[in-house]
């Protein structure tokens, strides 16, 4: 697929050799995404956010290093409505977020953002921005005919841009990162919004947990596209044969292209697009860890309460959905394409399969569980350490149940959620740390393929050194 043109020059090269021997001689990792490469924001002025961040935080193992608290005020946001300055989003937001990851030493290893409810779904820029798009963006705007028009090019779409053009492998964001280096934009999505004409803590947390519960269970059922003669779903027709085609090709799939709605012959759905201003979604059955959306104008608008919202998709089943802030006027780059689909049955994560759909997301706001993945493949690390208390040099070493030794794995350890080393052994220094209780963990992921598979395990140790480090 053809990518945003960049000026090359030679010192940019330069650059991007810098930071390459910098990562294979310092860094030492490259994974898919995982806990670790997350950072989950929480505003400390909601308690819908901490408490929804709390749960979020256990479903998933993120790491406290990856917990980043940030501090919005009722003069700044009040909670209910949807909009921030940008401004405002630069000086409450952007800085203290980014400053804090950099605090937290873990700047090299995050790969995407994910937001938990209690903040603001929109910067009013003109045109306005979710505040995933300028994330994404690294708070950094495009010219604005790019954004209302809908032109601008994400790095990260792997296409097709139309019914004669190919679609790139799947590829998770430790791949992506590997390949743009200082181009790499910062993903982003938010658990679900709580604000007026959203959805209640108690209904997120539910969707969380459902997602959570379908990962690597290679969920049945039908991937639906409904199609009829609305603009909503003119836009986008000629991407559902496309992606019917790639997805029969996956074992045992099932899809249905239909001017009609699915029936209980068709549920669960594992996946439904449609193009409707409003869905009867209380009439569908959802397997987890699926995807839903229906293309309108206010999906992610909360502001009226015109339009299905994409928190209603939650709501009655689905992992994750995306909607528009503001109108869109029908320009199906948006959108997700249908080809979401595709890259969640090759295993990406949510907000993996979210980003390589979406051409232009600079206005859409990608809402549900963005670590949900049904059908990636169980790794299943184990680790021998000695017993403790642990003091001075330590070896531990890893493998993984049942291993298949054509496979090429790699193994990455963390303590506390900072990588320490890599290698399937390795010896640590626990005098790097105080004594007391500390999280190893180890990730093992699937290295020769641009869909790196990963899984991790995690054991608590304690160190005891005498004198000083």
């Amino acid at each position: 697929m053809p990518k945003a043109n960049r000026k090359s020059t030679a010192f940019s090269r330069i650059v991007k050799a810098a930071v390459v021997f910098l990562f294979a001689t310092c860094c030492q990792f490259s994974f898919a995404i995982g806990p670790h490469e997350i950072v989950l924001v929480v505003n400390d002025d909601s308690m819908d956010s901490i408490l929804l961040g709390k749960v979020y935080k256990r479903l998933r193992s993120i790491p406290d290093s990856n917990v980043i608290r940030l501090s919005l005020p009722k003069t700044v946001y009040d909670g209910v409505s949807t909009d921030i300055s940008p401004d405002d989003f630069t000086t409450y937001i952007w800085k203290p977020l980014t400053a804090k990851i950099k605090d937290a030493g873990i700047d090299l290893q995050v790969l995407a953002c994910v937001y938990s409810c209690g903040f603001p779904t929109c910067v009013t820029s003109s045109p306005p921005l979710s505040i995933t798009g300028l994330t994404f963006l690294r708070n950094k705007p495009v010219p604005p005919e790019q954004v209302k028009d809908g032109r601008y090019l994400s790095e990260l779409f792997s296409g097709p841009s139309n019914a004669s053009s190919p679609m790139s492998p799947s590829a998770t964001l430790d791949y992506e990162r590997n390949r743009l280096l200082e181009d790499m934009p910062f993903p982003a999505m938010m658990l679900g919004f709580t604000g007026k004409n959203g959805a209640t803590l108690d209904e997120l947390i539910a969707s969380l947990e459902r997602s959570a519960a379908a990962d690597f269970t290679s969920p049945k059922g039908t991937f639906f596209f409904a199609v009829n003669d609305d603009v909503r779903s003119t836009c986008r027709r000629w991407e559902y044969e496309l992606a019917a085609a790639a997805i029969r090709k996956f074992p045992d799939q099932v899809v249905t292209v239909s001017t009609n709605l699915p029936t209980a012959s068709d549920f669960p759905l594992v996946g439904f697009m449609t193009g409707n201003r409003t869905v009867d979604t209380a009439a569908l059955t959802f397997a987890p860890g699926a995807y839903a959306d229906n293309l309108t104008s206010f999906g992610a608008a909360f502001f009226t309460p015109d339009h299905t919202k994409v928190t209603q998709w939650l709501k009655s089943g689905a992992a994750f959905s995306s909607g528009t802030v503001v109108e869109p006027y029908a320009i199906w780059t948006k959108f997700a394409n249908a080809c979401v689909f595709v890259h969640s049955l090759a295993g990406c994560s949510a907000i993996e399969s979210i980003y390589q759909s979406v051409s232009s997301p600079l206005q859409l706001l990608p809402v549900g569980d963005p670590l949900s993945k049904p059908w990636a493949p169980r790794l299943e690390p184990v680790v021998t350490i000695p017993n403790g208390p642990l003091s001075a040099m330590v070896e531990m070493s890893a493998s993984v149940k049942d291993e298949d030794p054509s496979t090429f794995l790699r193994f990455n350890w963390l303590v506390d959620g900072k990588i320490v080393g890599s290698g399937r052994t390795i010896v640590w220094n626990s005098r790097s740390v105080g004594n007391g209780v500390h999280a190893i963990r180890v990730v093992v992921r699937r290295q020769m393929e641009s869909v790196r598979h990963q899984d991790f395990t995690e054991v608590k140790i304690s160190v005891k050194n005498g004198g000083a480090k």
